[in-house]
C-alpha cells in the first residue's frame, strides 16, 4: 500500500508499505480519506520518533475485523477517532480515561514496515496511510455522510465543538471570544453559536473574515501584529463587552496571552492550540484571585463513544456544517501541496484522497 512517511527531515510517499493483521479487539480500515492538521505538521519538527506515518483525521471502510471485535462487519464505513484508553490503568479506573498514558498514543507502537523496518504510528491512527490498525473502540458509523466530511470527525470537528460545549460550558446569551480561524476555530465558533452564544472571532488572516461569519461568528477582529496582549485584550472588551468565554485555537503565544486578559472576573479561558515546543506564556495571577479559570485536554475533552455518534448526526441532519470546511481534497502523491496551501493559511481544512 501506499504511505506518506516522515523520515525526521523530509515526507515522502512510498508504495510499498505493509501493516500487521489486526489484533483481536482491532479492526482494519482501509482509509478513504484523511484530513490534514497543523498538530501534524508540528510534528515534523516536535515528535522524536523517526520514521513514522502522521495523519489522524481518517474515514473509510473496515476491511478487516480482529477474533473478538463484534457489532461490525467488512464493509461499514465509519470515521475513525484518536482516543484509545486501555482501561485499565489507575486513570482509566477512576473514570480519567483522558489521562491514560495509552490514551493519545504516547506508546511507542510500529504497526507499519517499510522493506522489513519497523515504521512508527501517531496518535493511534496514521491515516496517511491507505490502511490502518486501530481498536474497535475508535471507529464509529458514518452513515451516509460522505468520507471527505467524516474525515473531520475525529480531530477538527469533535475538538472544536467540544472545546466549546465541554470545556467551555458555553450557555445561551454567553459572549464567546475564538482565537484562530482554522480547521479548529471554526468548529469552536460552530459549537459556541450552536449552544446560544455571540461569538467573536479573532485572526491575524484578513482573509479568514469569511469563513469566521459562515461559520456564524457576530463580529469578526483583526489581530495587529505588535500589539502588547493586555493592549489588545482592553481593546476586545471595550468593543465587545464582558467575555465570558475564550477558546484559543491557534496555540500562538500572543493569542494565549490576550485570550487569558480578556475574559471577564470569573471568566473562562480554554486553551487548545498546539503551541510550539517549549512555548511559554506569561500570566497575570492577580486577575485570576478573585474569579477564572483556565481548563486545557486534547479533543476539547469529547467522550468519543457519547460526542462522535451526536456530531455525525447532526452532521448528518444539517446542525452542522462540514462541507463548507473543506477547502481541497488533493490525492496522497500531491501531498506536500496540501501541506504547504495549510502552512500558507489558504484553507480550512485540507483533504487527502488516499484512494
Amino acid at each position: 500500500m501506499k504511505a506518506a512517511i516522515w523520515d525526521g527531515s523530509a515526507l515522502t510517499v512510498c508504495g510499498d508499505v505493509d501493516v500487521r493483521d489486526p489484533w483481536p479487539d482491532e479492526v482494519l480500515v482501509r482509509v478513504q480519506r484523511s484530513g490534514i492538521c497543523h498538530t501534524d505538521l508540528s510534528m515534523m519538527t516536535a515528535l522524536p520518533r523517526a520514521p513514522v506515518i502522521l495523519g489522524h483525521e481518517a474515514a473509510g471502510e473496515i476491511a478487516r475485523l480482529g477474533s473478538d471485535v463484534e457489532g461490525w462487519s467488512v464493509g461499514d464505513r465509519v470515521a475513525v477517532g484518536t482516543q484509545a484508553p486501555c482501561g485499565t490503568c489507575r486513570e482509566c479506573l477512576r473514570g480519567q480515561p483522558h489521562n491514560c498514558d495509552t490514551n493519545w498514543g504516547f506508546v511507542p507502537a510500529h504497526p507499519f514496515t517499510l522493506a522489513g523496518a519497523p515504521i512508527a504510528s501517531f496518535a493511534n491512527v496514521s491515516s496517511f496511510a491507505q490502511e490502518i490498525v486501530v481498536k474497535a473502540s475508535q471507529v464509529f458509523a458514518a452513515g451516509d455522510l460522505p468520507a471527505s466530511q467524516a474525515a473531520l470527525i475525529g480531530c477538527a470537528v469533535s475538538t472544536g465543538v467540544c472545546a466549546a460545549r465541554r470545556l467551555g460550558k458555553v450557555g445561551p446569551a454567553d459572549t464567546v471570544a475564538v482565537f484562530g480561524v482554522g480547521g479548529i476555530g471554526v468548529n469552536a465558533i460552530q459549537g459556541a453559536c450552536g449552544a446560544g452564544a455571540r461569538v467573536i472571532a479573532i485572526d491575524a488572516n484578513p482573509a479568514k473574515e469569511a469563513a469566521a461569519r459562515l461559520f456564524g461568528a457576530a463580529k469578526f477582529v483583526l489581530a495587529a501584529p505588535g500589539i502588547e496582549s493586555s493592549a489588545a485584550a482592553a481593546i476586545l472588551k471595550e468593543a465587545h463587552g464582558p467575555i465570558d468565554v475564550a477558546l484559543e485555537c491557534s496555540g500562538a503565544v500572543s493569542a494565549i496571552e490576550t485570550a487569558l486578559s480578556c475574559v471577564k472576573r470569573g471568566g473562562r479561558t480554554v486553551l487548545i492550540g498546539m503551541a510550539r515546543p517549549g512555548a511559554a506564556v506569561s500570566l497575570s495571577l492577580d486577575r485570576f484571585v478573585i474569579g477564572g479559570e483556565i481548563v486545557a485536554t486534547m479533543n476539547g475533552g469529547a467522550v468519543p463513544e457519547s460526542d462522535y455518534p451526536e456530531l455525525i448526526a447532526q452532521a448528518l441532519d444539517g446542525r452542522l456544517n462540514l462541507a463548507d470546511q473543506i477547502s481541497g481534497v488533493w490525492p496522497l502523491e500531491r501531498i506536500h501541496e496540501a501541506v504547504a496551501a495549510l502552512k500558507a493559511g489558504e484553507v480550512t481544512r485540507a483533504v487527502l484522497d488516499m484512494t
